[in-house]
């Protein structure tokens, strides 16, 4: 027997088998089983959500620590240039300053902006950190809700039928004697 058949032998297909009178049954196990496929993927989903998210966090975190300490240093370097800047003795000095001073200004600005990106991706993460932990309890939710139905399906057709589907597929597949 190959694993490609088109029909699986399921609960719900062996209760189809039978009558029309467990049809409800097939249709609740069908119905669970779709939850807990569904349930199942919005997990995955969820997971990888949560895994973005603690990734973009991670990386914010570590761009805004960087920002700050080059901001510093470009806060740093700005300060001792203007001090220095009383000192000059001629245009041309006071020029050569001031256009140092700018170059370290446009790096000090680069930095900020680099934080605010930082900061951008800390709460993107946080998003899709909270979009992800929705949809795991979500998942959860659809699978446990599935699992308690397919359940009920199996636990009423035994109340119908006096025997579980298990022993009752074992009855039929033993060869009969008459």
């Amino acid at each position: 027997m190959s694993g490609c058949s088109s029909t699986q032998n399921t609960f719900a297909s062996k209760i189809k088998a039978e009558s029309e009178k467990n049809l409800d049954l097939s249709q609740q196990w069908e119905q669970g089983q779709k939850d807990v496929k569904k349930g199942q993927e919005l997990l995955a989903d969820g997971r990888k959500a949560m895994d973005k998210g603690n990734a973009q966090i991670r990386e914010g975190e570590k761009l805004m620590a960087q920002a700050v300490q080059e901001a510093q240093k470009q806060r740093q370097a700005f300060q001792s240039m203007a001090s220095s800047l009383t000192g000059a003795q001629n245009g041309k000095r006071a020029a050569a300053i001031v256009d140092r001073l700018d170059d370290i200004a446009d790096d000090w600005e680069d930095a900020d902006e680099n934080y605010v990106d930082g900061k951008e991706l800390v709460e993107d993460g946080n998003t899709n950190l909270a979009e992800g932990q929705s949809e795991t309890e979500q998942g959860q939710a659809l699978v446990n809700s599935g699992r308690t139905r397919m359940q009920q399906a199996e636990s009423a057709y035994q109340q119908r039928t006096g025997q579980g589907l298990v022993e009752q597929m074992h009855l039929e597949e033993r060869p009969s004697n008459f």
